[in-house]
């Protein structure tokens, strides 16, 4: 079919592309530099045309595909519709390859005027032939009679798709992973680079053409970074803006090193120095998103992360540890080949140097990514040594990290006044003044308005003190060249996100309401009113609280609604954007003591075979029962009965069986009670089936002794929610903002050198 051709087409012709300037590499034939360009282009109007035709697909609703129907429905609003594309593994390869091969594009040109392109090019095709030889292996147009042999029968069209998970129901999952996935293909041009300087032994003039690429790369994937702990904050009530889940840390730990990478490949444009160094960087940045999505897609954490993909099958398990050695064994065997040879500058830099403190820098964060590795990777790690996986407590990092960001602020500060090669000590001293001074004035003023701790202490006085310099430095620049802003800049605004870590992570309070309709209570110095919920579009209700602080008023109005889709409760929280803090509440539940199904009713969650006492009950779950069908039924639009089947006994007496079930039909859901001595109901409140390892099932019930539940009360409902304080969290976000536009700053400006430096020529093997 169209969509498998294209695919292999494009694969094609990238493979064509890679082996032709394999060939003008070995052979210098212009023949062969001419079918490589025009061979790339064709792999990247295939990968074009793959996206457009499975957009189509999308946007006409064609639910025979497996995938379609996985991700959309004809109820999704057009922007979400779009976003399915690359709402699942599949598509996420796909979005991935498709950024990889525009950005290709302006690679295809720019290496060509570089005199870099037979090499960079050959490197960077043969990483797109890779996600290519995935889409081929993970298919996103294979045919739902193809993915459910036996329980599908061939031709038959759903009615409608399953839809998009709620929790990527937002307008940023438009926007978000376009920008995430731009960074992880721009992550590969520098891979190409090093790999390119190895192939033609050019150790020193390399890294002109590859730094604008790397901070490129970084400016976008740290953009990336941003909107997603910007999303998770806003709308996905975590309570916070980074929960080092894997996922997170998938895109932290390359931008890392692409970082650490950016500062050693400034000191070797000045100096000469840190080759090697920059070789292995450059590499290392691409080998870590590898490493990451590994990690994140192979399904190896799916039991110890709340949004890491399935299991994709053993072939693209295998597949992924193929690509990851198949790119390390070509960078650590060119670089153990080259090793003798790779000049090491003798530079006589002194500890007050700018070259110290940046080496000293990029070792940290290095450092850094790899802590963060090692946390992420220690579910492995526990399952090979004790044969069960767990994830490291998260509090891991926090203690390991922390101090190293002490450093961190330390020599964001120290680089900028330091000298290149080395620094005149009195110089030093009185330039070191007036920075050292307003950071511990202002660390004073914080202990003294309860800045505790002794790590807190000096993680204010490091950030204050990158904040105090880089201003300095910043304000002496503006006045010679404004161009050469963008570093003072960008590490005004981690000095000041550091501020923000901080402040909101270590000074927040949190308090659990109840709050009855009409009645005030007083939450951590602010009075709030739960006024009444009203209902949104697609069956959401927004909760609306008054909250009051003194004279001033304000409204929130956070969301609460059953997903169908994943059979549970979503709760978006709403926040309060004030000058000095933000106010956070996050819904928990609501009660009604109105209601019989809620008021009264004991809760609790079972594994399969546990056993647990409600409402004087001895209750032991036996298992679900699930429709052989499944599948097949759901697509035809059919009623589907999932039972919970439980043995219960009361007082020693003898067990019977009862089987409380929840009924899908259309994308909705109800629940079908079951009564034991038609005085104790059962009900589904939450269910986890798990056909393929059953043992692994979960069900969270309620039973009500209806002799006892306080129906028709008139009791007002009671909204339950988490609120929480917290302080100066502005100061991230502008931090962010601010890092950001030194990063667009710096950008511009080495693009700009790089393209005076070499007129447009012909290649040359």
């Amino acid at each position: 079919m169209l969509g498998e051709i294209l695919v292999w087409t494009a694969a094609g012709a990238c493979l064509t592309a890679v082996l032709a300037y394999f060939f003008h590499h070995q052979f210098g034939s212009p023949v062969f530099l001419r079918t490589g360009r025009w061979a790339f282009i064709v792999a990247v109007t295939g990968v074009i045309g793959t996206a457009a035709f499975l957009l189509h697909l999308i946007l006409s609703h064609q639910f025979q595909y497996t995938y379609v129907w996985s991700y959309s429905s004809r109820e999704l609003p057009t922007p979400l519709l779009i976003s399915t594309l690359y709402a699942g593994q599949e598509g996420s390869f796909m979005l991935w390859t498709l950024y990889t091969s525009i950005i290709g594009l302006f690679l295809l040109r720019y290496t060509a005027k570089m005199r870099y392109e037979v090499h960079v090019m050959g490197v960077y095709g043969l990483i797109m032939l890779m996600l290519l030889v995935m889409l081929i292996l993970k298919s996103p147009f294979r045919l739902v009679w193809e993915s459910w042999p036996g329980e599908v029968k061939p031709g038959f069209v759903p009615p409608n798709g399953r839809g998009l998970n709620p929790l990527l129901q937002n307008y940023w999952m438009v926007i978000h992973p376009q920008v995430l996935f731009s960074g992880f293909a721009a992550m590969a041009v520098p891979y190409a680079f090093a790999i390119a300087a190895l192939m033609k032994r050019d150790y020193q003039q390399w890294i002109k053409p590859a730094t604008p690429w790397m901070m490129f790369a970084g400016l976008v994937l740290g953009t990336g970074i941003m909107m997603g702990g910007f999303w998770a904050y806003e709308t996905l009530g975590w309570g916070g803006y980074w929960g080092w889940d894997p996922v997170e840390n998938s895109s932290l730990v390359p931008w890392l090193v692409c970082i650490a990478g950016i500062h050693t490949i400034l000191s070797q444009r000045k100096s000469g120095g840190f080759v090697r160094t920059n070789l292995i960087l450059g590499m290392l940045c691409f080998l870590m998103v590898l490493y990451s999505t590994f990690l994140t897609r192979s399904g190896v954490l799916g039991d110890t992360s709340v949004h890491s993909f399935v299991d994709p099958g053993m072939v693209v398990y295998w597949f992924l540890i193929a690509i990851i050695v198949l790119f390390f064994a070509l960078g650590v065997g060119l670089l153990v080949a080259r090793w003798k040879e790779i000049p090491r500058a003798r530079i006589p830099h002194t500890l007050y140097s700018r070259e110290f403190a940046l080496f000293l820098g990029a070792t940290t964060l290095v450092a850094i990514a790899i802590l963060v590795t090692l946390g992420t990777s220690s579910p492995i790690v526990t399952d090979i040594l004790n044969g069960k996986k767990s994830a490291i407590d998260i509090d891991y990092y926090a203690r390991t990290i922390t101090p190293l960001g002490v450093l961190i602020g330390v020599l964001s500060g120290l680089g900028q006044l330091l000298w290149w090669t080395r620094s005149d000590r009195a110089e030093l001293l009185r330039v070191l003044r007036v920075p050292v001074l307003l950071a511990v004035l202002t660390t004073l003023i914080l202990v003294a308005f309860g800045l505790r701790g002794i790590l807190g202490v000096l993680f204010v006085l490091g950030a204050s003190f990158a904040l105090f310099a880089n201003i300095q430095v910043g304000i002496r620049v503006f006045k010679g060249n404004p161009k050469l802003m963008g570093g003072a800049v960008a590490h005004v605004g981690l000095a000041i996100m550091f501020l923000g870590f901080l402040a909101s992570s270590e000074y927040d309070v949190q308090q659990t309401v109840s709050l009855s309709q009409g009645t005030p209570v007083d939450a951590l110095g602010y009075r709030l009113t739960y006024l009444g919920y009203r209902p949104l579009e697609n069956e959401k209700y927004a909760f609306h609280v008054r909250v009051e602080k003194g004279e001033k008023q304000y409204q929130v109005a956070p969301v609460m609604y059953h997903s169908t889709y994943n059979d549970g409760l979503m709760r978006n929280p709403d926040v309060l954007n004030l000058i000095s803090s933000d106010f956070y509440l996050a819904p928990l539940s609501l009660e009604q003591p109105g209601q019989d199904s809620v008021a009264g009713m004991e809760r609790a969650t079972f594994h399969v075979g546990e056993t647990r006492t409600l409402a004087e009950l001895t209750v032991t779950f036996l298992g679900f029962r699930l429709p052989e069908m499944h599948q097949a039924e759901m697509m035809e639009g059919k009623e589907i009965r999932i039972g919970a089947r439980f043995s219960v006994a009361r007082n020693g007496g003898s067990a019977l069986v009862v089987e409380p079930a929840r009924l899908l039909k259309g994308g909705e859901a109800r629940e079908a009670p079951a009564m034991f001595e038609n005085r104790y109901q059962f009900l589904i409140t939450a269910m986890s089936p798990d056909r393929e390892a059953r043992q692994n099932s979960t069900v969270e019930i309620g039973v009500l002794d209806q002799l006892t539940a306080a129906a028709g009360t008139g009791a007002p409902d009671i909204l339950v929610a988490e609120a929480s304080i917290k302080p100066y969290i502005n100061l991230v976000w502008a931090g962010l903002i601010i890092l950001l536009a030194g990063f667009v700053v710096t950008v511009f400006r080495r693009a700009q050198e790089a393209s005076l430096k070499r007129p447009i020529a012909p290649e040359v093997a």
